[in-house]
């Protein structure tokens, strides 16, 4: 796959949703919400971020 180049200052994910400032405005928003105002564990919600990276095939 193709790499998007990223942009705007910023690495990973957010350089790359940083090519459109709308959807990057309206990820974070809800990102921010999931990760704290959930009722989730801290601990389970790394291992959530953790797992996804690992399937992305992703360094975390």
């Amino acid at each position: 796959m193709p790499r998007i180049e990223e942009t705007g200052g910023m690495t990973g994910f957010g350089g790359v949703y940083a090519h459109c400032p709308d959807m990057l405005q309206g990820f974070m928003y809800r990102y921010g919400l999931l990760w704290s105002h959930s009722r989730l564990d801290p601990v389970l919600k790394d291992l959530v971020r953790l797992k996804s990276a690992n399937l992305n095939g992703c360094l975390y």
